[in-house]
């Protein structure tokens, strides 16, 4: 697979690097789609994008973005590491985890760290895409992220020998934060405000790239541009 951006869904268009430069983005519109229409516009982005790949030694693992809506409004799912894991304790991430042997994918490793970590059934979940491979700095990790919807309604349960907390995150909220950063921050100085907490690292290497995908795929044509008319039961 070549790294760099192939040519998307959308006629003439190609997606931008990853590490955007000049002016920052507009912010994001008042109301975005739901989940379900902005997993059907990545996929089309998605499909089209060889994601960058990390080549070389190094453990690797897979993480999900897991998009849902909640109380009417799109969401992805963070969670706060418990302070007793042995790799990045107390640390927020996205679901997800080492890829072992018996794993046939990526794919497969995230489906199955998400359903371990947070109690999310893969077979609730569509997976629309995959982002970009990103290296953890001090555990040497090669991590590859997907997209993916949850098909009904959240009902994490965390496990509570991995997960502290986990955090109902809007996407409103995440790209309005992505536009309030320098367009070309330095690693260590790339941190969300997200949900109470501090998200940098590797997640938020992560959430930038996704930020930048569906921002891409937001301003296509034919894009919806209202969240669903009905609201979620709160959980």
């Amino acid at each position: 697979m070549q790294n760099g951006a192939a040519a998307s869904r959308h006629p003439g268009r190609t997606l931008a690097p990853v590490v955007r430069t000049g002016e920052n983005p507009p912010p994001p519109p008042a109301r975005l789609p739901g989940a379900g229409d902005i997993g059907r516009m990545l996929e089309g982005v998605l499909r089209g994008r060889a994601p960058r790949e990390i080549a070389g030694p190094g453990r690797r693992a897979a993480v999900l973005v897991v998009l849902y809506d909640h109380v009417g409004e799109p969401h992805l799912l963070l969670t706060k590491r418990s302070e007793a894991m042995p790799s990045h304790p107390g640390q927020v991430s996205l679901p997800g985890g080492v890829i072992d042997p018996g794993d046939r994918s990526a794919r497969d490793a995230a489906l199955r760290e998400t359903e371990e970590e947070v109690g999310i059934p893969r077979t609730a979940l569509r997976v629309v895409g995959e982002l970009d491979d990103v290296g953890t700095m001090s555990s040497g990790f090669i991590i590859r992220p997907f997209v993916a919807v949850l098909q009904g309604e959240m009902r994490a349960v965390p496990s509570d020998a991995e997960v502290a907390r986990i955090m109902d995150v809007r996407v409103h909220d995440l790209l309005t934060a992505d536009v309030a950063l320098p367009p070309d921050p330095p690693m260590l100085s790339l941190r969300y405000p997200l949900a109470g907490e501090d998200v940098w690292g590797a997640t938020a290497r992560i959430l930038r790239t996704f930020c930048q995908v569906t921002r891409f795929a937001l301003s296509g044509p034919g894009a919806p541009t209202t969240a669903p008319a009905e609201a979620d039961p709160a959980r």
